[in-house]
């Protein structure tokens, strides 16, 4: 199969998109199918080439340029419908699923654009997370005009339901996470590796925006260093610019620990006594958090809150506490670095295995087949 996958936000390694596309773009090479990445441009990479052995075609005018607004929107519509036309009389094949990944339902219209083009593709739109833009909540009807929606959680679908979406349009499909790198491994051993012998480590990975909680987390912190004296916090921000903020109070404990250059994740979330994910939404946010999947796949615990579209994932795996509640936080983590649950433990650590790359491709693939 000939599939063209469309992304958003492919802009580095460490980008969320960027890893979960590229796990997905070798999951489908790996079953024999012909797989090329579509996405936006920086000034300083190239238009065509290679992305981790995966075909990638990048589009767009870089954004500083003049008449940026205008460029924005054609990056962000239009230059992806160019694109797959270009691409298709480039390799003289037309593409049999064209695949877009966004939180933004108007970036629907890249599909609908492509269908009015005459493509014949069988048109896919996955809604990875709830859109942070002004208007994200808007444009859902326009879902109903691809051929398949797919999204994360029964809430979400529910959502769009309730917002004028065709119940027959939408699939719930999971994101995965790459089992092969997030599994458990011994905690003294690392500790001792990286010099933290006898350490109980609090984690935060991922990015820092505010709707993560990472204000919570902070505010919880002289609670849980007074009643343990062997706590030591670790974050490692994805978006170090945004991050940078948090830098001064963040650096001022030697409790405290902020990384910033690159790591061995995987060791750093199997190595975590616990991993706090405090998110006060999911606006920008997987609807299944791989960081969230990603420590229960390591058998450490984690702590988040208990929004809906999490205690769908993980109810009965995870420690659950109120969003924006700091003393609430602050007692689940003080509790389970003194005795982690081990029965939950143990189920998080099966329940994360069914979102393998392996699993949550072949569901795809059974779409498109089903869909085609």
């Amino acid at each position: 199969m000939n599939i063209a996958l469309l992304s958003t936000g492919f802009l580095g390694k460490k980008e969320a998109t960027a890893i979960t596309v590229t796990d997905f773009a070798k999951e489908l090479m790996k079953q024999k199918n012909k797989v090329t990445i579509i996405s936006e441009k920086r000034t300083e990479s190239a238009r065509t080439g290679l992305f981790e052995g995966i075909p990638i075609y990048r589009i767009g005018f870089p954004k500083e340029k003049m008449f940026s607004k205008f460029f924005k929107i054609y990056n962000k519509l239009f230059a992806h419908v160019m694109a797959v036309d270009r691409m298709e009389k480039k390799s003289k094949a037309s593409f049999e699923v064209i695949h877009n990944f966004s939180a933004a339902p108007l970036l629907s219209l890249r599909l609908i654009l492509l269908k009015l083009f005459g493509k014949k593709a069988e048109m896919i739109q996955t809604l990875k997370s709830y859109s942070r833009e002004k208007n994200g909540k808007s444009f859902y009807k326009l879902l109903n005009w691809v051929d398949v929606v797919t999204v994360p959680t029964k809430v979400f679908a529910n959502k769009l339901i309730s917002r004028g979406v065709k119940k027959n349009q939408i699939r719930i499909i999971r994101s995965h996470i790459n089992v092969d790198k997030f599994y458990p491994r011994p905690k003294d051993l690392l500790k001792q590796k990286y010099g933290l012998k006898n350490k109980k480590i609090v984690l935060y990975y991922g990015s820092m925006w505010k709707n993560k909680g990472t204000d919570v987390l902070i505010k919880a912190m002289p609670s849980v260093i007074k009643s343990n004296s062997e706590a030591l916090f670790i974050f490692i921000p994805r978006n170090i610019p945004y991050a940078n903020r948090y830098k001064p109070v963040l650096t001022s404990s030697g409790q405290v620990k902020f990384i910033e250059q690159e790591v061995n994740l995987p060791e750093y979330v199997s190595m975590a006594d616990v991993v706090v994910l405090p998110y006060l939404s999911l606006v920008g946010t997987e609807g299944n958090p791989s960081c969230l999947l990603e420590a229960m796949a390591c058998k450490t615990p984690v702590i988040t809150t208990s929004l809906p579209e999490l205690m769908e994932i993980a109810e009965g795996s995870v420690e659950f506490v109120e969003p924006a509640h700091v003393d609430s936080l602050a007692a689940a983590i003080n509790r389970i670095l003194v005795k982690p649950d081990l029965k939950k433990i143990e189920k998080a650590y099966l329940e994360a295995k069914k979102y393998s790359v392996e699993k949550i491709s072949a569901e795809f693939l059974k779409l498109y087949e089903t869909a085609y």
